[in-house]
């Protein structure tokens, strides 16, 4: 396989003399073409963890039984799964094996019942123990849980539960979340799945989640690079910040989207360039960047380095030179993305003046972006009802960090989205990656198909300009 092609465009090609530049700069990393003779696919090693607690007794749990047997059927015979059922404590009913015998995972979703409390972290653990029994380098290791997030046995904070699914996901397992009925815990499980490198999904049947799941296996099954660290080293005495809301290693990188065969995902980096670093040559030097990440063999390898050097140039030259579109409407969607969130987080406190202004704030800023205003017209349709559930599970469908293409793709990092949050994160192959319609999937609401945003990125706004 030929490897990573990364780019580097920044939204001005120059920087502006006599003040301090700020630099809005778009890093690119695009995957090769699927191979002529087919791609290889990526085994799974899965773990199904479904909520037996007394909170999800009825639609919920006949709902979560009837979605981990559609999930059974569709994988592979020879990928591996294990099934966990928790409430008070867990149980693991069918240890983790090849899905060859399907009816031992059938026969034991038949004999759940509905049980006691909640807890969930254990649930959760169980099932990730489970997979780390086969976890390497060459397998996509991810924990399913369905649930509502009602948890209130153990360890229950989002913060603190997030968290542990970040390390888990640090050591080769992530998490994808499968919220189910209508009060589930959104916090809880859209934080896991954005924290575990997944991707959360919500719905009240099985057919609601289907579509999410089979486009997550679409993904899966299309990867040609996992576990992407991005690197981002600035110019002497030059400031550097991500803008998507991706991750961080303990080596200080950020862990972009796994990548598909044809598709691209890519970051925000926003420099801060003083004035006399401008003046230290007639071309500056102003950032490198490298990402690591493991192919299907699960080798090590290394795309890049790529470097931007910009020229100094006069204020009334600086103003002439044309900001690059697509920069452009990468911007707007990590800016659309973090006022919806302020927004959603408003709704759930009933706040619906802030609701209002934020909007209204939101819809000046992002012009005549296709997407992006037809999502403001949906939530303010919402903030108008007072649908408080409604509004917030509503949210841009569109990940950052990944381009949608012709195939069927899931929700970051936005930047995995978020830079939607929707943490979004892993994509499949684009048609066109500098496309910037509507996205090929829609969310819609419950009777039908019913999903969320993977990841949303959170990042200050700035002005479409590198000047000061």
């Amino acid at each position: 396989m030929s490897g990573i092609e990364l780019g580097l465009v920044p939204l001005r090609a120059a920087l502006r003399e006599e003040c301090d530049n700020t630099v809005d700069v778009l890093l690119r990393a695009k995957a090769p073409a699927a191979p002529s003779g087919g791609n290889r696919q990526m085994p799974l090693n899965l773990a199904l963890v479904i909520d037996r607690s007394g909170s999800m007794a009825g639609r919920a749990l006949h709902e979560a039984k009837r979605c981990a047997a559609m999930i059974i059927d569709s994988v592979s015979p020879t990928d591996r799964c294990s099934l966990v059922v928790y409430d008070d404590d867990s149980d693991v009913l069918v240890p983790a094996q090849p899905v060859g015998d399907r009816a031992a995972f059938r026969n034991a979703l038949s004999s759940i019942e509905p049980g006691g409390r909640t807890a969930l972290y254990d649930g959760w653990l169980t099932g990730a123990e489970q997979v780390a029994t086969a976890s390497d380098n060459t397998r996509l290791s991810r924990v399913l849980l369905l649930s509502d997030g009602m948890a209130n046995v153990g360890m229950s904070a989002p913060h603190q539960i997030a968290r542990r699914c970040a390390e888990l996901a640090a050591a080769g397992v992530s998490t994808s979340t499968y919220g189910l009925g209508q009060n589930f815990n959104e916090e809880l499980m859209t934080a896991m799945a954005v924290e575990g490198q997944g991707n959360p999904h919500y719905g009240q049947t099985a057919e609601d989640l289907e579509d999410p799941f089979r486009q997550e296996l679409d993904l899966v099954r299309a990867l040609c690079a996992r576990a992407l660290r991005l690197a981002s080293t600035p110019g002497a005495g030059i400031g550097v910040e991500i803008l998507n809301n991706y991750p961080i290693d303990a080596e200080g990188r950020s862990l972009l989207p796994d990548l598909a065969y044809g598709s691209e995902a890519w970051a925000l980096i926003r420099l801060t360039v003083p004035r006399d670093v401008v003046h230290s040559a007639d071309v500056v030097h102003l950032l490198t960047a490298t990402i690591e990440y493991r192919d299907l063999e699960g080798e090590s390898r290394l795309a890049g380095p790529v470097h931007l050097r910009l020229p100094r140039l006069p204020a009334d030259a600086f103003a002439a030179v044309a900001p690059d579109d697509l920069v452009v409407r990468r911007l707007a969607e990590v800016r659309a993305a973090s006022v919806q969130e302020q927004a959603r987080r408003a709704a759930r406190d009933g706040d619906w003046s802030r609701v209002q202004h934020l909007l209204s704030e939101l819809r000046a800023e992002v012009g005549q972006h296709p997407w992006l205003a037809a999502s403001i017209d949906q939530l303010e349709r919402y903030a108008r009802e007072r649908q408080t559930q409604h509004f917030a599970r509503r949210r841009s469908t569109r990940p950052t960090g990944c381009v949608p293409g012709s195939r069927p793709w899931t929700n970051p990092p936005t930047g995995r989205s978020p830079g939607k949050r929707l943490r979004p994160r892993s994509c499949v192959a684009s048609a066109n990656k500098d496309d910037a319609s509507a996205p090929k999937t829609r969310m819609a609401e419950p009777p039908q198909k019913n999903r969320m945003t993977r990841r949303f990125s959170r990042g200050p706004w700035c002005a479409a300009s590198n000047g000061p």
